[in-house]
């Protein structure tokens, strides 16, 4: 069975490794890629459209044009808005055929799923919708915003001094006193939402609760927990259950006292079973009261205390 010119590269790329660590270096195969030189990889041509500058080399380009996620009738370049886009992608067609690619001068044009890696700017695109990104469909921007789309096997976002993800307005000159608007000159709510979504699947699911309890949908997509706020109401329901323990201790002193007086009556058999019942409360009531005022204390500098080795909040990570 003939290999794919990938597989071909791949093979050369290893043939030219047990070359050099035999010390044979004037054996290389020829379009090795050894040294940043030329690679046999095979190269798609991109079909242009008829306004689309393009600079690349290999199969690595930058286009300048307008907002087109697919063929030359897609997006909103296609029925004439104006959304000037600067589209960089690297490995066009390189996920095709389970990764195989495609031959060398087959013509592609754009394809965000098959494509290995971009990153695209357009001035008025539906970005979610191009990107088949979750939720996509309740999207009310359906004549398009400005977008930024960043898609790869893998993407890290670096901040040697911290990292920001910003939703909303700013509230600078010339724009009003609600800040500045979208590229319509639509209004901005004052907080969007920024949503993290992990297997882009904001679909809610039903989950039996058991044979006596009714079918619960339970939503995907969940606010996240203030952290300072958690912790208040810990705290809060901390010492609600302590007031219980309070209650309940008082309680079985109030008991034992009263059945250390009933069981004094002569002509009853009480004075028998005070010893027994009050022996039962000090055992099995008192010192399990204890044994939870304990666990309560060390849960709450656990979870609830900055030094504990639990402690619920993020010392890096803060949200609004």
């Amino acid at each position: 069975m003939s290999q794919t010119p990938k597989e071909e590269s791949r093979q050369n790329a290893k043939t030219l490794i047990n070359t050099l660590s035999e010390g044979n270096v004037n054996g290389n195969p020829s379009d090795s890629g050894l040294f940043h030189t030329e690679n046999s990889a095979p190269q798609p041509i991109f079909i242009p459209a008829p306004n689309t500058k393009k600079v690349g080399q290999g199969n690595a380009e930058i286009t300048f044009g307008s907002d087109r996620p697919t063929g030359l009738a897609s997006g909103m370049g296609s029925i004439g808005f104006v959304s000037n886009t600067i589209d960089l992608v690297v490995g066009r067609a390189a996920k095709s055929d389970q990764g195989a690619g495609v031959k060398q001068g087959t013509l592609v044009h754009n394809n965000f799923f098959s494509d290995a890696a971009r990153i695209y700017v357009s001035e008025k695109t539906l970005i979610d919708h191009n990107f088949a990104l979750a939720g996509h469909d309740a999207d009310p921007a359906r004549n398009g915003l400005s977008g930024i789309g960043i898609k790869a096997d893998t993407v890290r976002l670096i901040g040697v001094k911290g990292v920001k993800i910003i939703s909303g307005r700013a509230r600078v000159a010339g724009f009003g006193a609600d800040g500045e608007t979208d590229v319509d000159g639509g209004a901005v709510a004052a907080a969007p939402p920024i949503e993290l979504i992990a297997g882009n699947n904001t679909d809610s699911k039903s989950v039996w609760g058991g044979m006596f309890h009714p079918t619960e949908v339970v939503p995907a997509l969940q606010p996240l927990v203030k952290g300072k706020n958690m912790v208040d109401s810990m705290a809060e329901l901390h010492q609600i259950i302590g007031e219980i323990w309070s209650a309940l201790f008082n309680l079985t002193l109030l008991q034992t006292t009263y059945n250390g007086v009933l069981g004094v009556t002569p002509i009853s058999w009480h004075a028998a079973a005070a010893p027994a019942i009050t022996q039962g409360n000090m055992s099995h009531v008192m010192n399990s009261l204890y044994h939870t005022r304990v666990k309560a204390r060390l849960w709450k500098v656990d979870y609830l205390r900055t030094w504990g080795y639990k402690y619920i909040c993020s010392t890096n990570v803060h949200a609004n």
